[in-house]
């Protein structure tokens, strides 16, 4: 429902964050200064939300159940009031207000429908009150275990197509529901009759009056003037035409009649007894669908309340809440209920968030529920239906409409397909088939994205290992030698023959290709039939004379390939990362090839006289650390044979190596001069001859 514009100024009344807790913050409500308009808006939430309560247990307790219809509203309002209770005293965002909501009504109405043609009697009428219970028991251990484990980010896994798609054809299945309930008929003569001239008419016209207030953002005070000048109309108009109230009632013009005993609200738990457990069984499927949909539907409200608040709102935290409401209102048979944003929104601007008014609201509703069927009877059935066609044209207009400006045309077409689906074959064939197209979809457009991020060979990427002139420059000349591959993202079906065209293209495409390096640093993960795949490209190579080198593979994809390492030892080889594994291919072009000795490196004789009175010769073994990140310099090293591995030390990850050094290198001259810890950790790879100054000894220099 729309949200209004008008604002209540409550700049004094601010509370703190430390205030904004169950029972104090809501005592704190009922302050003198506070009391009038937390009344005045917990009011009008609960007298809208009391009918809405009693239009959506019309929805479910109609035709073969319409017998129920006094138990259902009872039930449905006592859970929605404990519901509301429990999230308005729980919620970690004060003003957070909830009910009973109509996408689970809507399908809990068609598992009702199923059941009354199964089950006969009041025995159907328990039969449908248990399932209910059941249903939000399920509901509320699901948001417990989602809020415990955290996992409150699970709706963005869903395509929003199919998320629009559920909730369109839950307009859809309401809006039937609420045609039914105005006693709809295509023929001329039902068109004219006197039930549809009371009925059918006023419930229409009373519908779209309220959709064109939603779509123009009327506040929502208007909506209950609306609710208000219905009621007393039809009461108005019918005197005039000296109708009294039991002629409306036996025309069906006004809701009821109810039983002399009032609503029975707490049938619930003698109905366990009576229930046909069978029968529930056999709904299974439609629980299920509830179960699926209630959740993400909450998830995206919650997502919806932060942008319209423009506050953050922990969602695992709210899960819990509105999973221990759920079984509070299950206890008492109650459908499942969560979030009304439209009112939540409403609390927060006209109050800037209170917890006194869903508490106002939720007292309301649960008067109705025990004493109130003497008010309920003077409720017409135009308005019942109204409201009900209201919810289901909104929620149709806000995806089939407004929705598609912010889909392509296949997610749109996806989301209509879903509807139809719907509409002519049942809600959990549209869901399976809505999920199925969803996946196909996805899989469809990755497939599309390059899954070779970057392509390079040695001429355009060197390893770390600072290497002698020459030797670099031989390198550069063979560089086509060795291609690079980076990968990224998950490796599937659909993108793993994107790498052998690619493997093809390279043979066809670079003469004397000797090395294939793949970089799976950027992989997420690796599917069976891109293992598969793999040992195809390996056979390709193998035939080729090309030697394939796998890098930065995960502990996982380590598995995956386990085999294929194994098997195809001749073939494929694993480096650690993408700098080993360059290094590795250049090794090996370096091997066979004779390079004269060079020292180009070493320190001119008359710079080593004069500086060797500051210089201390050292040999460092195997494995010892010249330097150590983080701690203070040792001084500066001239590494004058040997060779050392300069990394970055990384907590819970991998070292990186920066850089391998050869003699000639110096060391740690900046630390030294900036008088800075050590930035990198330097190892001997083999026995290191260096000529060490120390910190003392360059004071002296200096």
């Amino acid at each position: 429902m729309a949200t209004p514009d008008l604002a209540i100024d409550n700049a004094d009344q601010s509370l703190s964050d430390g205030d904004r807790s169950g029972v104090r913050s809501v005592l704190q409500d009922f302050a003198p200064g506070r009391l009038p308009t937390t009344i005045a808006v917990g009011v009008m939430l609960g007298l809208v939300n009391a009918l809405l309560g009693v239009a959506l247990m019309s929805l479910v307790f109609s035709g073969d159940l319409a017998d129920g219809l006094a138990v259902g509203i009872a039930v449905g309002l006592l859970g929605s009031a404990a519901a509301a209770l429990v999230i308005a005293l729980t919620s970690g965002f004060a003003g957070m207000y909830a009910g009973i909501q109509d996408n689970s009504a809507a399908i809990i109405a068609l598992a009702a429908a199923s059941i009354a043609t199964a089950v006969v009697g009041p025995r159907a009428i328990d039969t449908v009150i248990v399932m209910m219970m059941v249903t939000s028991l399920a509901i509320g251990a699901v948001f417990l275990l989602m809020g415990r484990f955290r996992l409150g980010e699970i709706a963005r896994f869903v395509p929003f197509p199919v998320i629009g798609g559920l909730l369109a054809g839950t307009g859809y299945l309401i809006t039937v529901g609420a045609l039914d309930l105005l006693e709809f008929d295509v023929s001329i003569d039902a068109f004219t009759s006197e039930l549809s001239l009371g009925l059918l008419w006023p419930g229409l016209a009373f519908g779209l009056i309220f959709v064109v207030a939603a779509y123009r953002d009327w506040p929502k005070p208007i909506f209950l003037g609306l609710l208000t000048v219905g009621i007393g109309g039809f009461h108005i108009v019918t005197r005039v035409l000296d109708v009294d109230q039991q002629e409306s009632l036996g025309r069906g013009w006004l809701l009821g009649p109810f039983p002399d005993g009032g609503l029975e609200p707490f049938r619930a738990i003698g109905a366990i007894a009576d229930a046909d457990w069978g029968a529930i069984g056999g709904e299974i499927a439609s629980l299920a669908t509830v179960l699926l949909l209630v959740p993400l539907t909450l998830l995206l409200y919650l997502s919806a309340l932060e942008v319209g608040t423009n506050s953050d709102v922990d969602v695992n935290d709210e899960l819990t809440s509105t999973g221990y409401a759920n079984l509070a209102a299950g206890v008492f048979g109650a459908p499942p209920g969560y979030l009304y944003l439209s009112d939540t929104l409403i609390v927060n601007r006209l109050l800037g968030g209170r917890r006194g008014p869903p508490v106002i609201a939720a007292l309301l509703i649960l008067s109705v529920a025990l004493v109130g069927s003497a008010v309920l009877e003077l409720i017409p059935q135009f308005v019942i239906g109204g409201v009900l066609l209201f919810y289901g044209l909104e929620f149709m207009i806000e995806w089939l409409w407004t929705a598609r400006r912010r889909m392509t045309r296949l997610d749109y077409g996806l989301m209509v397909g879903i509807v139809l689906i719907i509409a002519t074959v049942g809600f959990l064939p549209g869901v399976a088939v809505g999920l199925a197209a969803a996946i196909t979809l996805f899989v469809y457009r990755y497939s599309r994205i390059e899954v070779v991020k970057h392509s390079l060979t040695a001429r355009d990427h060197q390893s770390n290992i600072e290497r002698p002139l020459g030797d670099a420059e031989y390198l550069r000349s063979v560089g086509d030698q060795v291609v690079i591959l980076e990968l990224q993202g998950f490796i599937f079906f659909g993108t793993a023959n994107q790498i052998l065209d690619r493997m093809k293209h390279l043979i066809q495409d670079i003469v004397g290709v000797r090395y294939v390096i793949f970089g799976f640093r950027l992989v997420s993960g690796v599917d069976s039939s891109a293992v598969a795949l793999f040992e195809r490209i390996t056979l390709l190579a193998r035939d080729h004379d090309i030697t394939l080198v796998f890098a930065g593979l995960r502990p996982t994809g380590r598995e995956q390939f386990a085999d294929l390492l194994a098997e195809y030892a001749d073939v494929v080889v694993e480096q650690r990362d993408l700098d080993h594994a360059t290094a590795w291919c250049e090794d090996h072009l370096l091997a066979n090839v004779d390079r004269p000795e060079t020292n180009s490196r070493a320190l001119p004789d008359g710079l080593a006289a004069k500086l060797s009175p500051y210089l201390e010769p050292r040999t460092l073994a195997e494995g010892e650390r010249f330097m150590t990140q983080g701690d203070p310099t040792p001084g500066i090293y001239l590494l004058t044979s040997g060779r050392a591995t300069v990394l970055l030390e990384r907590e819970n990850e991998e070292d990186v190596r920066l850089r391998t050094i050869h003699e000639g290198t110096v060391l740690g001259e900046i630390g030294l001069y900036r008088n800075e810890p050590c930035t990198a950790t330097v190892i001997a790879e083999t026995e290191c001859d260096v000529l060490q100054m120390t910190p003392e000894a360059f004071e002296v220099l200096c």
